[in-house]
């Protein structure tokens, strides 16, 4: 037997690399087919589910992996939309006649600040949804119950309606499930 510590018990050496790399690469590339690549490589979730109404304002599709709630007793008709600690809540405004700016003001106003302690808010960028739909959105950091929390508001403004988008976690946690919160958000329909 040879006196190589390499050597394989055929006797020919091995290499250390495809011994023990070579099924690692070969899990990753059966995952890539499998599920798309998707997942592995931190891109959305998949391709979007049933398409859900909110107050017959505006339609969200949430992607694979979120749950959704209507929420209850709530001023304005809503959906919440979860998956780890990340929560989107999306809130219609049936009617709402204003610009993006009047309702982005009126919800940092009247929801933001009576949530959150030691509130700043960011500055407001312009978008559109891939309808076209305008857009204000700005982030947001605050406290709750002594938790920091980081969000995000996203405010659009249909013909007949406006729409809030606010997603929201425990600060640091918000980045990971940022590519499905885009693209709910962008594909989203408000009236």
């Amino acid at each position: 037997m040879s006196a190589d510590p390499v050597a394989t018990a055929s006797g020919s050496p091995a290499t250390p690399w495809t011994n023990r790399w070579l099924p690692v690469l070969a899990v990753i590339a059966v995952i890539g087919l499998v599920d798309g690549g998707g997942k592995l490589a931190g891109g959305p979730a998949g391709t979007a589910g049933p398409v859900r109404e909110v107050g017959g304002a505006l339609r969200i599709a949430p992607l694979p992996g979120w749950a959704a709630a209507e929420a209850q007793g709530a001023p304005h008709p809503e959906l919440t939309l979860t998956r780890g600690g990340v929560t989107l809540d999306v809130v219609a405004i049936p009617g709402f006649g204003g610009g993006p700016e009047e309702l982005a003001t009126r919800y940092a106003n009247e929801v933001l600040h009576a949530r959150l302690d030691d509130l700043t808010i960011g500055q407001p960028a312009a978008g559109a949804l891939a309808s076209g739909t305008p857009t204000l959105r700005f982030g947001y950091i605050g406290v709750v119950d002594g938790v920091p929390v980081q969000g995000v508001v996203t405010i659009a403004v249909g013909e007949t309606s406006g729409a809030v988008f606010d997603a929201f976690a425990p600060k640091g946690d918000l980045a990971w499930a940022g590519a499905d919160l885009d693209t709910m958000i962008r594909d989203a329909a408000v009236g």
